[in-house]
């Protein structure tokens, strides 16, 4: 339950009004601070500063200021008048009521703001898209006009070289006619009679095209080179090393066998050092006297008794001793030997609890509820207590609407439990005088 902060000062003009609210703590980290027109909260744990103004400000033009050891607000008023007092004089329920009407109006004003800024950013992002394809539809365009220009230049300087290679052809084929033409009158007169020829001169012609048609082979046979007879060299080296692999014997396959490999057993994950020996044999005796100093060390333990119900049992005692230490190393240790034993975590979170190791509690509380399963008649009573420690572990942490829920659960296993229904009493009590605590 919140402690209510009443030594605040305040002074006022016509226009404004100055308020100081002292911190105690001296820590302005976790902070809140809530402000309306007519509604201030300032919650630091375990104070709270509350207050509902006599008449409406201007929230949007006040100030607030942080400092060490104190919180000052300077709030601008609406109207410009003198305040006979601070605060409205309201009963409970009127407060209550005001309060939702303020959170209402205040998320539905966040409401409205965060659609507005949403309609801004859809707006912006249309608005980024349109220019971006202004820029490519530019960017295209003079692409496409240079390319068009750099086409018909190209076209163009064509077209003049085919225009110029036609008239150098037009001219040569004209003068090749013209010469064709003057031969042939030149000819015209003149014709070339070709007498008869006899057998000698037959014979003649022949002999003479076979002598040249063997002189013409017999270059042509000149003209390419000669291939090299391949001649084989023989060693006698390479002649002894042949019989030698022949007469070789190839040793036998090996035998194929199995290889057991046993490392030495070690506590720490890095490797072995000589330059770390000591030091680790130092902090493993160390260790091993602070186990034995809580009164349970598992290496200490005969075989019949690494059994996880026996370690339960001696947890129990050690709790009951209040070594609270011992009974969580005996837990743990039965835990690693069996982790189905839901009785061995709901009991290492009574002790968590009792250390005040909260985050913990609840981390056991959770897996004994799921080895709880399925939930029958049997194990009611131990889900019923289980869900009640969770709880408190929640209201120690801070979470008391989700502490709220949980001991709902607990009181509907066991409605006849009296002290369930207390505690469940008294953290209703504190949720109406802070709603916001969580």
């Amino acid at each position: 339950m919140p402690i209510i902060v009443k030594d605040f000062t305040w002074t006022q003009t016509s226009k404004t009004l100055h308020i100081k609210i002292p911190l105690t703590s001296g820590i302005k980290e976790n902070l809140d601070i809530f402000t309306t027109d007519s509604y201030v909260k300032i919650h630091f744990n375990p104070f709270l500063f509350e207050i509902f103004l006599l008449h409406d400000v201007d929230n949007d033009k006040s100030k607030c200021l942080v400092q060490t050891d104190q919180v000052i607000l300077d709030l601008l008023k609406k109207d410009e008048c003198d305040w006979e007092c601070l605060e409205k004089k309201l009963d409970k329920g009127e407060k209550m009521k005001i309060r939702e009407e303020i959170h209402e109006k205040c998320q539905e004003r966040a409401k409205r703001n965060a659609e507005e800024r949403n309609i801004k950013k859809s707006q912006l992002d249309r608005f980024t898209v349109q220019q971006a394809m202004e820029i490519d539809t530019k960017q295209h365009n003079l692409m496409d006009s240079r390319r068009d220009n750099q086409r018909k230049m190209a076209m163009e300087a064509l077209e003049d070289w085919r225009l110029n290679n036609t008239e150098t052809v037009a001219t040569v084929t004209v003068k090749d006619k013209l010469y064709n033409q003057e031969i042939e009158k030149n000819m015209s007169g003149v014709k070339i009679v070709e007498l008869p020829s006899t057998e000698d001169e037959i014979d003649h012609k022949n002999i003479t095209t076979k002598c040249s048609a063997e002189v013409t082979t017999e270059k042509k046979l000149q003209s390419y080179p000669k291939k090299p007879i391949k001649t084989p060299v023989r060693s006698e080296y390479i002649d002894k090393k042949k019989r030698e692999a022949a007469k070789r014997i190839l040793p036998k396959l090996r035998e194929t066998g199995e290889l057991e490999i046993t490392h030495t057993p070690r506590t720490f994950p890095t490797p072995s050092r000589e330059s770390t020996a000591n030091e680790e044999e130092t902090w493993l005796k160390n260790i091993t006297q602070a186990r034995r100093a809580t009164g349970f060390i598992s290496e200490d333990l005969r075989p019949e008794e690494q059994d996880p119900q026996w370690c339960k049992d001696k947890g129990d005692q050690f709790f009951r001793a209040g070594n609270f230490l011992g009974a969580i190393s005996a837990y743990s240790h039965g835990i690693t030997l069996s982790d189905k034993l839901p009785s061995l975590f709901a009991n290492r979170a009574a002790t968590h609890f009792a250390l005040g190791n909260f985050n913990k509690c609840l981390t056991d509380c959770s897996t004994a509820l799921d080895l709880m399963r399925p939930a029958c008649e049997g194990n009611r009573f131990s889900r019923a207590k289980c869900i009640a420690r969770r709880a408190a572990a929640l209201v120690r942490l801070g979470y008391l609407s989700k502490a709220i829920d949980e001991m709902k659960a607990a009181a509907k296993l066991l409605p006849e439990d009296e002290k369930i229904k207390k505690d469940l009493y008294d953290m209703e009590r504190a949720w109406e005088q802070n709603p916001d605590s969580d």
